[in-house]
């Protein structure tokens, strides 16, 4: 799985001149929006984060599709579990009148519109998850940048000798 999305970082990456700094900046951005519970609305968040910042900043701040990329961290899969863990940490923060634990996909509908301060409990309980996810993806970016900053200079360095062979074989026939 992970080099399949660094194989959709790349592909995005060829696609556009990206600055130093864009891959992991984003990454982390999503990364952070992937642990907040807005479950439905990652991708647009993302994408007016990216929006805003492009334009109120400079144009190579973030990339919308690798922050996209970065939020989906916490799939359908791991939803029930992590909302849990954000809401038991939540009531650890702010005192909960009733603890409920979330079983399956019904059930959170339940958890999350007739409890408010179990929607004030998981949002307070995602935020130690977005901060580590903030420095997370920062660092996870810095990897795949210099990943990629390797593999160009590899190829910069094949194609040089390529280059020099391709002249000395020229010579040596004259």
């Amino acid at each position: 799985m992970q080099i399949k999305i660094i194989g959709k970082i790349l592909r995005q990456w060829k696609k556009t001149s990206m600055s130093p700094g864009v891959i992991s900046r984003s990454i982390s951005m999503g990364m952070v929006v992937g642990f907040s519970p807005t479950v439905g609305l990652q991708a647009l968040i993302c994408f007016l984060i990216t929006f805003i910042c492009n334009r109120l900043w400079r144009q190579d701040t973030f990339d919308w599709i690798i922050a996209l990329i970065g939020s989906l961290v916490v799939n359908p899969l791991t939803l029930v579990p992590t909302y849990t863990f954000y809401y038991w940490v939540g009531c650890h923060a702010i005192r909960c009148s009733n603890v409920m634990e979330v079983q399956d996909f019904k059930n959170i509908r339940y958890f999350l519109y007739a409890l408010k301060e179990g929607t004030a409990a998981i949002f307070l309980g995602s935020v130690p998850f977005m901060i580590i996810g903030l420095a997370l993806g920062y660092y996870i970016g810095k990897i795949i940048e210099r990943l990629l900053e390797t593999r160009i200079q590899r190829r910069k360095e094949r194609m040089l000798k390529k280059k020099l062979s391709n002249k000395s074989s020229k010579t040596a026939y004259k």
